[in-house]
This record gives structure tokens, C-alpha cells and sequence, in this order.
């Protein structure tokens, strides 16, 4: 049996609701992505640029587990939340901790707050590797995001989540349950990469050359990064 990344849930039951299962990230892919046209007047859209694919692609969302009401008034400094059910609890991280030192924002609007989710699931990863956690950036969520870090879930499978609280001039905020809540990109730390920084060689001329020529000689563009990438696999 290969090696495998488990959530774990510690709510009995809430593994059982579908809507609430960490799923890959290709289920959660937004909106915009899926409906906007491959080609346009001036060419391709970021449709078939190389990242975008591959970045909606990777990794697992976890969703939110219940329908989760956040609360901050950044005049009288109070904060509050409520949550649809007693099991699940939501706390707090201190402006000392965090937002005092930096001039915190996301997709340009200022951070206010940074509540700490105490999460349901629990992640562990074989020995060796670890989850990348991330916001989920393309959503362009203009109320809260996860705070993005590493755990080493090889030791370490608890992921209580900061949430850093925008607001969009909001005095609260609901997290629906289901909706897309944060993604874990798994990685194995005893994979290095050495650094060498130098100028071109004449067999990377070459080889830039031959890339270039596989992928002017195709008339639309549709699936030459893919099409690399199965030229690549197959060695």
C-alpha cells in the first residue's frame, strides 16, 4: 500500500456528511475558472497558462463544518461568534500576537481582526512529509481568510486554523457550512533541491530551443502545457 494523507475526524458523524468531507481541490475550482472561454480576440486566457491548471488542481480543501457567524467591531475592539451547533468552538488570537507587528491585509483589504478556528479534523501525513496550509486566493473572498503556514503533520496532526477577519467594512460574517474553508498542499521535506545560479549553457539553448519548437508548431495553443507534461511522464 502506498503512502497516504488521512483527515481524521474527532466529531463523531461529521466524516458521514458529504458536504463536509475534505475533498481534492479540483471540486472546489471557482466559478469564474470553469465559465470563462479558453481562447479570446487576443489569444489564450490564463486558461491554458501552466500554473493556473495545475494550481486548482493539487492539493485537498477542507470545507467548513457548520454554518459559522464571526463577529468584530473594530471601533469598541469586541468580538464574538456564533455557531449553529455546540460541538464545534471558535477562539481567538491576541492583536499582540500578530496584528500589532505588521500592516496585515489580503487582496488589498486591511486585516482587523484574527479569530482561530478549533478544528474538527485532524490531518496526518507518513513520516517525512508535511501540509502546506494555504488561503484560498482565487476565490477572492473579500470578508476572511486562513492565514497560510506549514504543520508537520508527520508529528503534529492538529490544524486549528487562523482566520484573519476583513471584513469589507462588515461587522460580521457567516461561513456557510460546505463552503470552500482552507487547502492543504502535502509535501515531503526530505525532498531538497541544491541552488545554482549561472548563465545559459549552449545545452540549454538547446534544450529551450527544442521546447519552443514543440510548442510553435501546434496552431492552438489548448493543451500544450499538458501536452508536455505527457510527453514528460512517458520519459
Amino acid at each position: 500500500m502506498g503512502e497516504k494523507i488521512e483527515f481524521i475526524s474527532i466529531v463523531e458523524g461529521l466524516e458521514d456528511i458529504e458536504e463536509c468531507r475534505p475533498k481534492p481541490a479540483k471540486h472546489f475550482m471557482p466559478s469564474w475558472f470553469k465559465e470563462m472561454p479558453g481562447m479570446v480576440d487576443s489569444g489564450a486566457t490564463v486558461k491554458h497558462c501552466p500554473s493556473f491548471p495545475d494550481f486548482f488542481s493539487n492539493g485537498y480543501i477542507l470545507p467548513m463544518w457548520a454554518d459559522t457567524i464571526l463577529r468584530y467591531d473594530e471601533t469598541t475592539d469586541l468580538w464574538s461568534w456564533n455557531c449553529v451547533s455546540d460541538k464545534f468552538t471558535v477562539d481567538m488570537h491576541n492583536k499582540k500576537q500578530f496584528l500589532e507587528h505588521a500592516d496585515v491585509s489580503f487582496n488589498g483589504i486591511k486585516g482587523q481582526f484574527v479569530f482561530k478556528t478549533i478544528s474538527p479534523w485532524m490531518i496526518k501525513t507518513p513520516p517525512g512529509w508535511s501540509v502546506l496550509q494555504l488561503p484560498l486566493f482565487y476565490h477572492f473572498n473579500k470578508e476572511w481568510s486562513v492565514l497560510p503556514g506549514i504543520i508537520d503533520t508527520d508529528i503534529h496532526p492538529f490544524i486549528n486554523q487562523q482566520v484573519l477577519y476583513h471584513g469589507n467594512d462588515k461587522k460580521e460574517v457567516m461561513i456557510k457550512r460546505g463552503d470552500p474553508f482552507v487547502l492543504y498542499l502535502p509535501f515531503k521535506r526530505d525532498d531538497k533541491l541544491e541552488k545554482e545560479i549561472r548563465y545559459q549553457t549552449e545545452e540549454d539553448r538547446k534544450y529551450l530551443a527544442k521546447t519552443g519548437l514543440y510548442i510553435s508548431t501546434k496552431y492552438i495553443p489548448n493543451g500544450l502545457y499538458r501536452g508536455l507534461q505527457r510527453k514528460r511522464d512517458k520519459g
